[in-house]
């Protein structure tokens, strides 16, 4: 089977996932009985290209590394970028465009056109799907294509997977979990006696800080994070900007001393539960205890706790993520389309 693959995004988890490509292209082959060829990238920042036998990826990678536009890969094309996916010959479309805290956006404009045109999707963006799951799913079903979105909490971690599919009829009553990476290797960078500002440099230097540095520091990502599982998860409606929300910029020195000195650790909390028929999230910065389930969670590690009727308390951890565990979500659900389970 071959799949002809739109990607829209090539920054560094679009990258990662073309790397991850090349390098498991025998694999899929053999394993899988999977052909991969990208035939299009759409960026904002390095121009738009497609070629109908599949582009260089190689090359695409050079250029993009290099910061140069990438329409010696292929034909460079312009308009609307959601007219090109609706038209385009394609089978998929893999969106990893950056992140936006609003209901319009144009990923969601880019999915909507790929799922109408009846191309599966697979997106690790977190705005489309927070704000319009109901509609993406439903969709997607009246397509008869595929709509996955594993890498927009976790990573790697399967999380859609593990509650959708696996533990199927579990109601989920809360949850609690670190799960923005950056936020908590800039804490752990603190406490070990660095600065705000040397975390921060240093989650820019490893590829961690988003564009809009916003999105991390100011705890934007995690919320949306948090609303996304309670919308996905437990059947919420959440928007995130009505989401309490406090993020590591606000966090005074006094704060970390007085959580030493009680021999606790400062982390950035996502929480998400019921009251009644109701479904609430926050993000806040805590004195964890050593007790805690979360307490050890370093760097760029992330963890989720969850509490539902079956189970008392359900832990996935997952240990110094990088780039390469959310490509690994964007592979992983790619060969799951191709297994025929369309939607977590």
């Amino acid at each position: 089977m071959r799949y002809r693959i739109l990607l829209a995004g090539f920054g560094h988890v679009g990258r990662e996932f073309a790397r991850l490509l090349l390098e498991r292209r025998s694999e899929l082959l053999k394993v899988h009985r999977i052909e991969v060829s990208i035939v299009g990238i759409l960026t904002a920042r390095h121009g738009c290209v497609e070629r109908a036998e599949g582009l260089d990826l190689r090359r695409a990678l050079r250029l993009a590394d290099a910061g140069v536009s990438l329409e010696s890969c292929g034909r460079g094309f312009g308009g609307s970028a959601a007219e090109y996916i609706r038209r385009a010959r394609a089978d998929m479309l893999i969106e990893v465009t950056p992140l936006r805290i609003a209901p319009r956006q144009a990923a969601l404009d880019h999915i909507v056109a790929a799922l109408s045109s009846r191309k599966h999707v697979i997106t690790a963006n977190k705005g489309p799907v927070v704000y319009h799951y109901r509609r993406l799913k439903e969709l997607a079903r009246r397509r008869h294509v595929g709509f996955r979105y594993e890498g927009t909490v976790m990573d790697g971690a399967p999380v859609f997977n593990l509650f959708q599919e696996t533990l199927r009829g579990i109601r989920i009553e809360s949850f609690e979990g670190i799960l923005n990476s950056t936020s908590n290797l800039i804490l752990s960078m603190i406490e070990a006696g660095g600065t705000y500002e040397e975390g921060v440099s240093a989650a820019r230097r490893m590829g961690f800080l988003e564009t809009d540095t916003t999105m991390d520091l100011e705890g934007w990502d995690a919320t949306v994070k948090a609303c996304l599982l309670a919308n996905v998860l437990m059947g919420g409606r959440l928007r995130p900007e009505r989401v309490p929300r406090e993020g590591i910029a606000s966090l005074t020195p006094e704060r970390i001393k007085t959580a030493r000195a009680a021999g606790a650790r400062m982390k950035s909390i996502a929480r998400g539960w019921r009251e009644g028929r109701t479904v609430k999230a926050s993000v806040t910065l805590e004195a964890v205890r050593p007790d805690h389930p979360l307490f050890a969670v370093d760097g760029t590690s992330s963890s989720l706790l969850v509490r539902t009727d079956m189970l008392k308390g359900l832990q996935i951890l997952e240990r110094d993520a990088a780039l390469r565990q959310t490509a690994y979500a964007l592979y992983s659900d790619m060969i799951a389309i191709h297994e025929g389970r369309l939607c977590p």
